[in-house]
C-alpha cells in the first residue's frame, strides 16, 4: 500500500476542518483514507466520496499518520441518553486504538477537550454520571496515548475550549453559532448571562493545521487551544456589525465573572514555532458567519 494518512470523523465538523487545511497548506503526499459514518464527503476539488462506519471498518495494514476525530458530542447526551452515550464512545476509544495498534502510524493526532477538567475545581473529570462527556474524553487522552506509545508513535492530544471556523454548524448549542443565528433570523440577540461571560476562540482549521504540523514534525505534547479572549457582549457586537438593524438585549452587568478559558499562551507558542499565525475574534467571526450564511436553507 502506498504511504496514507487515516481520518477518522472525517464528514464533522473538524473532519471538514481537517481536510481544508491538509489541502490548503499541502501538509501530506499521503493518501487520504476517510471513515465517518457514511456521510458523504466533498473534497476541495469537488469529488464526492461515501465514507465508510469507522466501527465497521478495518484498519488498513500501514499508515504514515493517524488523526482520530470520531466521537458523540455533548449535546448528543440528551438525545440518546448517557448510557448508550458512554457506550458508543468507548466503542469508538476501542476502535481507534485498533486502528493504531495494527496500522503502527508514525504519529497520531486525536481532540480532546476542556470538558476534561471540573469546571469548579479544575482537576481531571472522575464523575462520570454528572459529565460523561468529560469523562469520556478523559478515558480517550489515556487509552489513544498508551496505543501510541504501544508502537512508537508520537502523538499530539489538542483540549479544544472556544472555536470558531466557516464549518462550524450551525447549532445553538455554541454560543457563537447561537447569537449569529438569532441576528440573522430574528434580528436580535439576546445574552442571558448578568455577568461578564470571557472565554477564548480559535479558528478551528488552523487548530488542527497546528496539531497536524506539530505531529508530523515528531512532537509528543498534550496542549490547551489559546486564541484570543473576547467577552461575550464584544463578541455579539461583531456580529451585528454583519447585519441590518441587530438589537442586542443584556440586562445590566453584575459583579460576575465566568472567564472559563485555558490560561496561558502555550498554543500561541507552538503555533508560531510551527509557522501559523492564529486569526483575530473578528476575522473568526467573519468567517464564521460567512458559513453559516452558506449552509443556511
Amino acid at each position: 500500500m502506498n504511504s496514507a494518512v487515516a481520518i477518522s470523523g472525517a464528514s464533522g465538523w473538524l473532519g471538514t476542518e481537517t481536510i481544508e487545511a491538509i489541502n490548503k497548506n499541502k501538509l501530506s503526499n499521503s493518501q487520504l483514507l476517510f471513515t465517518s459514518d457514511g456521510r458523504e464527503i466533498v473534497l476541495w476539488n469537488s469529488e464526492k466520496r461515501d465514507t465508510k462506519s469507522f466501527l465497521e471498518s478495518q484498519p488498513p495494514s500501514l499508515l504514515d499518520g493517524f488523526i482520530h476525530l470520531a466521537f458523540l458530542t455533548r449535546d448528543k447526551v440528551k438525545s440518546i441518553g448517557p448510557r448508550d452515550f458512554i457506550a458508543t464512545n468507548l466503542a469508538l476509544i476501542s476502535k481507534a486504538c485498533q486502528f493504531i495498534e495494527t496500522s503502527k502510524p508514525k504519529w497520531v493526532v486525536t481532540v480532546s477537550s476542556g470538558a476534561i477538567l471540573d469546571r469548579s475545581t479544575g482537576d481531571l473529570e472522575a464523575n462520570i454520571q454528572v459529565n460523561p462527556y468529560g469523562f469520556c474524553k478523559r478515558v480517550e487522552e489515556l487509552l489513544i496515548m498508551q496505543a501510541a506509545h504501544k508502537v512508537g508513535a508520537n502523538v499530539v492530544i489538542g483540549r479544544l475550549w472556544g472555536a470558531s471556523g466557516k464549518f462550524m454548524p450551525p447549532n445553538p448549542a455554541y454560543a457563537l453559532s447561537d447569537f449569529i443565528i438569532s441576528a440573522q433570523k430574528e434580528k436580535k440577540i439576546k445574552i442571558r448571562s448578568g455577568g461578564k461571560v470571557i472565554r477564548r476562540y480559535v479558528d478551528a482549521g488552523e487548530f488542527m493545521e497546528v496539531l497536524m504540523k506539530a505531529a508530523i514534525s515528531g512532537k509528543s505534547v498534550t496542549i490547551d487551544s489559546g486564541g484570543p479572549k473576547v467577552e461575550i457582549g464584544e463578541m455579539a457586537s461583531l456580529i451585528a456589525e454583519h447585519f441590518d438593524e441587530v438589537v442586542i438585549e443584556r440586562s445590566d452587568l453584575d459583579v460576575t465573572i465566568d472567564d472559563y478559558f485555558p490560561r496561558g499562551d502555550d498554543f500561541e507558542k507552538l503555533a508560531s514555532a510551527m509557522g501559523i499565525e492564529l486569526s483575530d475574534i473578528k476575522t473568526q467571526v467573519s468567517q464564521t458567519i460567512q458559513g453559516h450564511l452558506i449552509t443556511s436553507p
